[in-house]
């Protein structure tokens, strides 16, 4: 009988005898090849069935593992690969093998713990393999925007079209009302911020006036736009619960696992990227075309005679005239890799600069890594990555707007037959605009300039304290770090004709920021074989700890002297504040993995308690268990087939944000003296964490020896302890209070498919589908203050809903979709009654995505506030259609919001790319051992009968649920580059 012992007492007896190996072993040597190129593959794991022993083949594909005597089977697996077995009999000490592609990424490692994880054909979890191929081939602004349509449940929009602009995903629903509603991403084991910090150009626009948080509508860069995606290995999305919860409070919307590139051993290699090409406007609101009788007649004889010519009135493009621009872009890569047995690097740089289609708009960055490997001994290998980055965007002014600052949002006031553009360097003030805007002079004078300066660092340290034939044991220790500032400009002069018009004209805003994270875990990782290789058994355990600070702070002078953009050269100053917001995460998890009936079932189980200062009991230590189970059928399906069934549960959390358990206290001057008053939100020190759990089941399929893959995967998950808004008794003084009450549903399927109809040496082609359907509801909200018994409607606005119920609102209620959509309408039959209702939801019925990669060698609903612009100022296009009256009578007349909550339904051609592989003929008369060119489009097609620019726009940027609101965002933009790429 073999008896499992505990984790410590094994260690200790093995460390004793590690260096007793049995005399009864052997050596097997050989070489790995790819079956494509017959060129060696370095890095390829090669282990013995049945046994702990383990090898990696070096660069000339070559390896030498020890073994027992007796027949043995071979196992070789690296990503990119399909997996291979060969068997050697007992008289032989020699095994090559050829290994096939892997195009669908059916052999990858899933991760299953901090420093653990299993065969994705084992694996009991959903998750999502991207090569990093996938993400660099085609520009993008970002990575997250490259992963658009690649990831089944994911939902990624983007604040708006600007150069670098923000992005947002969101994977499996709604999880969150309050709290924070992004992913969390993990770079080389470094937990990586993507904070998205507002410039201060809600200074300028005033959005903050009327309804919502202006900082939120200031189209900020959440902070992955740092990430170069050329450095990029693999991303791995965990979606569920039980995948994510090695992450405990921090992973209640997933976690995206990113590595970069690292180098192997063998000849230096260097490779060359050139890319040049353009953006150009993909689409936007049309202009109303006027004759002379309804301009009289809508805007008077004097504002309308002065541009009538030859008894007509011109019409002139403002859309194009402030966003027509096609100025070069270009991005530059290099990288270089190579090393010896012992000492391995890959060191890559880029330069990118995105010239944007409106006037003094762009996005820049430099990016410099250093990842460095080194085998210290047998034993002993340490693993270190270095990145800097500087990230530089001026995203112009757009966006909600009430001081006529935004040109998108005051090109819905211009009528198109009153010029703009400057006459003898001049602009013109149009006689019909908003707050005395002229879009164009803003464009080009005004500037939102922010500067990113990040540095990220890691190293990984590990010991192989035993390796033997049934126990091996390593002990690992990482920590990181991830730090960057950010300085944020915006300035509007004193001579815009909106400022003009004010007490104080003339804004600079000065925005600093500064993030600092780090985190560090150690980990023991045992795996037991036991004779015969009936089962192998994983136990690993570990101690995680997780510091966060982010800083900021703000300063804002109107009244600037002319021709001056610093603050100290303001007359009054506006708004001021300094944050600084800690936090610190203690945890320790256990996790036992169980594979056996010739790896074919698989059971998982394991927890993750810890304890966070962001709590209200920093003391307690909340759990986070998981457990998960897999069964495969080889050939059930026919020869090459596999079908596997598996199922898992998940709990996973989410923390309030910072300052939601303490009642802040600021300084006020009163009477002259320096006081101390309570602000609006009262503290809550019994915080808990939001608790998601969720449970999934899923099969998988493989077909035509894996040239075919399905994967279906369904799950559901509820949100307990749900954060949400009180209001405290009115003589308490406080405005509102955030407390755990609720609990939120979502249930979706996910469909993913690939299949490789040609797959030869000269010519492949991949196609590849992802379908998503999700379906959510609050399912209860037990807050008194909202609930009370007799209360008509049960339920809360959510922060930054909307601007009024005129124009639609979102509205947290029992019962209703996470993300419903209400406002007012009139009741049919009773003459003009009104009355609020559901109007939709943002969330989409599904989404379905479709890839194809031919190689070649040799919806939802969104509150459209840009519409309700164009209507209620009588300037849409169908103005004169019963569309467009209804829509100018719906502002002007009932002040109803059905007209402006459109359908987001679209049919989109992300990218296509075409590639060449020169012959290597060519490429010598250059030097290289290599070239490649190619032709690449983004965004080139777009069917929708949504109006204005974007269906995915997101005007309020990383919310949890105001993701679907349109209101004068920049212009959404289509891009081609031509590349070519040298290896040497």
């Amino acid at each position: 009988m073999v008896m499992r012992i505990s984790l410590l007492t094994l260690a200790l007896a093995t460390l004793v005898g590690a260096a007793a190996v049995s005399a009864q072993q052997r050596q097997i040597t050989g070489r790995v090849t790819s079956a494509a190129t017959n060129e060696p593959i370095a890095g390829v794991n090669v282990s013995i069935t049945g046994t702990a022993f383990g090898a990696v083949t070096n660069a000339e594909g070559r390896y030498a593992i020890p073994a027992p005597t007796g027949p043995v089977t071979l196992v070789f697996r690296r990503i990119a690969f399909k997996r291979r077995e060969v068997r050697v009999p007992a008289d032989q000490n020699t095994a090559d093998a050829a290994l096939e592609p892997d195009v669908f990424n059916l052999e990858a490692v899933v991760v299953t713990g901090q420093a653990t994880g299993v065969e994705r054909r084992n694996a009991a979890i959903a998750t999502t393999n991207v090569v990093g191929e996938e993400v660099s081939r085609v520009p993008t602004p970002s990575l997250d925007r490259a992963l658009a349509g690649r990831v089944p449940g994911a939902i990624i929009s983007q604040n708006s079209g600007a150069p670098g602009g923000g992005t947002q995903i969101q994977l499996r629903g709604n999880n969150t009302v309050l709290g924070n509603p992004d992913p969390l991403f993990v770079v080389d084991g470094v937990i990586y911020s993507d904070a998205a910090m507002p410039s201060g150009l809600f200074n300028v626009t005033r959005s903050s006036a009327n309804r919502g948080n202006g900082e939120q509508q200031d189209d900020p860069v959440n902070r992955l736009a740092d990430l170069n995606p050329n450095d990029i290995e693999s991303i791995e999305v965990l979606r569920g619960a039980a995948a994510s919860s090695i992450y405990g409070s921090k992973a209640g919307n997933g976690v995206i696992i990113i590595k970069t590139n690292h180098g192997r051993a063998g000849k230096p290699r260097a490779n060359i990227t050139q890319r040049l090409g353009f953006f150009e406007l993909q689409r936007g609101p049309g202009a109303r075309v006027f004759d002379t009788t309804t301009a009289l007649a809508q805007y008077g004889d004097a504002r309308v005679r002065p541009y009538i010519v030859n008894g007509q009135l011109p019409f002139f493009d403002h859309l194009q005239e402030v966003a027509g621009n096609k100025p070069l872009s270009y991005e530059t890569a290099l990288d270089l890799s190579g090393g010896s047995e012992n000492t391995r690097y890959f060191v890559s740089g880029g330069a990118k600069r995105d010239g944007a289609i409106v006037n003094n708009t762009f996005n820049e960055r430099q990016s410099l890594r250093v990842n460095l490997d080194q085998t210290l001994s047998s034993r002993w290998s340490l693993s270190i990555n270095t990145a800097f980055s500087r990230n530089q965007t001026d995203k112009g002014f757009t966006n909600n707007d009430n001081n006529g600052a935004s040109i998108t949002y005051a090109l819905a006031y211009i009528p198109a037959f009153m010029p703009i553009e400057p006459v003898n360097g001049a602009y013109p003030q149009p006689a019909v605009t908003y707050l005395g805007s002229n879009p164009l002079q803003t464009a080009n004078l005004g500037r939102n300039d922010e500067v990113v300066f990040r540095f990220t660092g890691g190293a990984t340290l590990t010991w192989q304290a035993v390796q033997s034939e049934r126990h091996n044991l390593r002990l690992v220790g990482s920590a990181g770090a991830d730090v960057f500032n950010q300085k944020a400009q915006v300035f509007s002069p004193r001579e815009l004709y909106y400022e003009a018009r004010l007490a104080n004209p003339g804004t600079s805003s000065l925005g600093n920021a500064d993030s600092r994270q780090w985190n560090w875990n150690a980990n023991a990782i045992h795996t037991y074989t036991p004779a015969g290789g009936a089962f192998r058994a994983t136990t690993s355990g570990g101690v995680q700890v997780e510091d966060r600070e982010l800083s900021r702070s703000l300063a804002v002078a109107h009244g600037l002297l002319p021709g001056q953009s610093n603050i100290d050269q303001g007359s009054v100053f506006g708004q001021q504040f300094e944050i600084n917001a800690p936090e610190r995460t203690l945890a320790f998890y256990a996790q036992e993995e169980f594979l056996t009936l010739q790896e074919r079932l698989l059971l998982s189980a394991g927890f993750r308690a810890e304890r966070s200062s962001a709590l209200g009991n920093t003391n307690k230590y909340y759990l986070f268990p998981k457990a998960s189970a897999s069964y495969r059928f080889p050939g059930l399906l026919g020869e090459g087939s596999e079908l596997k069934l598996r199922a898992a549960y998940g709990e996973v959390g989410n923390l309030p944000k910072f300052g939601d358990k303490f009642t802040l206290a600021s300084s006020a001057v009163i009477g002259g003296n320096v006081g101390t008053v309570l602000q609006g939100t009262a503290g809550s020190p019994d915080l808990r964490p939001e608790r998601v759990k969720e449970f999934e089941a899923g099969v998988d399929a493989q077909l035509w020896h894996g040239r075919a893959t399905l994967e279906v995967t369904g799950y559901s998950r509820h949100t307990y302890d749900l954060l949400v808004q009180a209001t405290p008794a009115p003589v308490t003084g406080f405005g509102q209070r955030i407390l755990n009450g609720g609990v939120l549903w979502n249930e979706g399927i996910e469909i993913a498919t690939g299949v490789t109809p040609i797959q030869r040496p000269s010519f492949s082609w991949v196609f590849r589908t992802n379908f998503t359907s999700l379906k959510n509801r609050v399912q209860e909200l037990p807050v008194p203050t909202l609930c009370a018994v007799g209360a008509a409607v049960c339920g809360f606005r959510p922060p930054n809903a909307g601007y009024g119920l005129a124009y639609g609102e979102f509205f947290i209620q029992q019962g209703q979709a996470i993300t419903q959509i209400i406002g007012t309408d009139t009741v049919p039959g009773t003459g003009g009654e009104l009355t609020t209702r559901y109007l939709g939801q943002a969330n989409p019925r599904f989404r379905w995505s479709f890839v194809n990669d031919l190689t070649y060698k040799y919806g939802g609903v969104a509150q459209n506030q840009t519409l309700s612009l164009y209507d209620c100022n009588g300037l849409a296009p169908d103005f004169s259609s019963p569309r467009g009256q209804s829509g100018y009578d719906a502002c002007n007349v009932w002040g109803v919001a059905a007209p402006f909550v459109q359908s987001t339904s679209f049919l989109k051609l992300r990218e296509a790319s075409i590639g060449y592989d020169l012959p290597e003929s060519w490429a010598k008369v250059f030097g290289a051992r290599s070239a490649r060119v190619s032709v690449t489009g983004r965004n080139l097609i777009l069917k929708t009968d949504y109006f204005g620019y974007d269906p995915e726009v997101s005007n309020y940027g990383q919310q949890a649920v105001v993701r679907n609101i349109d209101l004068g965002p920049y212009p959404p933009t289509r891009s081609f580059f031509f590349s070519i790429t040298a290896g040497f």
